[in-house]
């Protein structure tokens, strides 16, 4: 699919300036599409989600959704909110209608199970045509839409893990009262050989085979007495049997020709019982070998995820710098033994400080090696005097190529001139950062741009600039506060907003202040566990 056009730098600055003013105008709404999103079910409902969300973007548009299984198949239109027939997308780059009218946009999107979506936005009336501002923003949601469908999938196939996993707990229950000795015997032979030579002694069966299947491939056959030549198939009648599957294979138990003192008699049903025994112990043996295999390598998981926390704390500060003048204190609380926090402030070359809170979306290894990516990178660009919209639009191509697609890092980067107080800060899809000033008032930081990594576009950022006086207070926090949540499923932050919170709390020292929020929030979750990492980065001017 072909550019869209590219237009000339003052169109450049125009468009910046129209996307960063709408998306900075609408953080809030950004931030709640992509929960909303997050929440469906089904694709039906993330759907409506999506038609929703978005129309508050779009107030003069009509918005179209399409979906298309393959290449070779046809557009599906998902909805269209005033019923009329709505034209599917056509073959060509996304943007503005070709005619120059600017009444129809549509963007074109290959979602995570290989289907395409594309997204149609035409306008109701004559007004003010759409330009590549819209086209970005109409992308911006698709991309929301694309993550939300990831998360949608992975709580599906978590689901599914999961009732596989007790299925088999419940397998390996019934399987207690067979043949312990064959579980226990540290053997050289199979399971399944000693179980047909087991069974054929006990049952006095002269002759026996236990062949084991792959759909209608034989991937072996053993027969009892070894070298036995001549013996029926599988297929043929006689005798008694016994299968079952495992690992999607089919293994099949059959004995022939009881034998007595009158020669040849019929098997009796104590011997069809002793056969489906052995052939269930069989079943738990091979399972237990697997599980064995499984907690060996889960002790592996283990050890690298003791290894991951162990490098995590190294990476989030031990202490924080002594900043003359000021007091300040920070505190981090995984929910994990690894979380997607982190938080630090960095002394620099020319005496500046830089004050930094992200999170990474999403917990585990994968959410700690990322902020060990953008550790190492945000130190790096620090050291080297990079101006701060700069380093944060390099930090997003990074962050981009370094994650897979479900993740990003929100983040606020300020940077701090401790002898006058001026702080430049930039606010990267992250929580406001409140500023308390003398007065009593509450500033909220919050210019900046989207999250790092979320796309793989050169999105603008802008950085607002400000003075920290005496007595005022900066506080940094990631959503494990605002959103810790008790027994009742009820946010600490409808509780006590956090805002009133800093206004209410103004102790005499940052370290007071961070005890006092996080026993605050501990007040509100009481027993519930603690669902999102708690990080707390805390500045006061004295």
């Amino acid at each position: 699919m072909p550019p869209s056009p590219v237009p000339d730098s003052g169109g450049k600055q125009l468009m910046a300036a129209g996307l960063t003013d709408r998306l900075t105008g609408q953080m809030g709404s950004l931030q709640e599409a992509l929960r909303r999103l997050s929440k469906a079910a089904t694709f039906k409902d993330l759907s409506d989600q999506f038609l929703s969300v978005t129309a508050g973007f779009f107030p003069e548009g009509e918005i179209s959704l399409f979906r298309r299984p393959g290449n070779s198949a046809a557009w599906e239109r998902l909805s269209h909110p005033r019923g009329e027939e709505a034209v599917p997308p056509e073959q060509g780059a996304p943007g503005p209608s070709p005619d120059g009218a600017g009444t129809l946009i549509r963007v074109d999107h290959e979602l995570v199970d290989a289907s395409r979506l594309a997204a149609v936005v035409t306008r109701r009336s004559a007004g003010t045509p759409y330009t590549d501002v819209d086209v970005i923003s109409l992308r911006l949601f698709v991309a929301l839409f694309d993550s939300a469908f990831q998360e949608m999938l992975a709580r599906r196939n978590e689901k599914e893990l999961i009732f596989s996993l007790n299925h088999r707990v419940l397998q390996l229950n019934s399987l207690i009262d067979t043949g312990i000795e064959v579980a226990k015997l540290d053997r050289d032979i199979t399971p399944y050989q000693l179980a047909l030579e087991r069974a054929a002694s006990l049952t006095n069966a002269s002759k026996g085979s236990v062949t084991i299947t792959r759909g209608e491939e034989q991937i072996e056959r053993i027969l009892f007495p070894a070298g036995l030549t001549g013996l029926r198939t599988d297929g043929e009648g006689g005798g008694i049997a016994s299968r079952f599957t495992f690992g999607g294979n089919s293994y099949s138990f059959r004995l022939f020709e009881k034998e007595s003192r009158s020669g040849a008699i019929p098997f009796e049903e104590t011997d069809q019982l002793l056969l489906d025994a052995l052939a269930r112990q069989v079943h738990a043996s091979l399972e237990n070998r697997y599980l064995h295999e499984q907690e060996l390598e889960k002790q592996k998981i283990d050890q690298d995820i003791a290894v991951a926390a162990a490098i995590q704390q190294r990476i989030l500060p031990a202490e924080l710098p002594v900043i003359e003048g000021y007091d300040v204190a920070g505190i981090n609380i995984p929910s994990k033994s690894v979380g997607g926090d982190y938080y630090d402030c960095i002394p620099l070359a020319d005496g500046r400080y830089a004050l930094v809170i992200a999170d990474v979306a999403g917990k585990g290894v994968q959410a700690a090696l990322l902020v060990s990516s953008l550790h190492a990178y945000l130190s790096a660009y620090l050291e080297g005097g990079m101006a701060l919209v700069g380093l944060v639009k390099r930090l997003n191509r990074v962050i981009c190529t370094a994650s897979t697609d479900d993740k990003f890092i929100t983040a606020f980067v300020a940077l701090l001139t401790p002898q006058t107080g001026g702080l430049e800060a930039l606010n990267a899809g992250h929580n406001p950062v409140y500023l308390l000033r003398t007065d009593g008032t509450v500033q909220e930081l919050n210019r900046g741009g989207v999250p790092l990594g979320m796309l793989d576009m050169d999105f603008p950022y802008e950085s607002e600039t400000l003075t920290l006086g005496s007595g005022e207070r900066l506080l940094l926090y990631t959503d494990g506060i605002p959103e810790a949540h008790n027994r009742l499923n009820e946010l600490y932050e409808s509780d006590t907003p956090l805002k009133e919170f800093v206004v209410g709390h103004v102790p005499p020292g940052a370290g007071a202040f961070i005890a006092e929020l996080i026993n605050d929030v501990k007040r509100f979750t009481a027993d519930a566990p603690q669902s999102d990492d708690i990080t707390a980065l805390y500045l006061l001017r004295r």
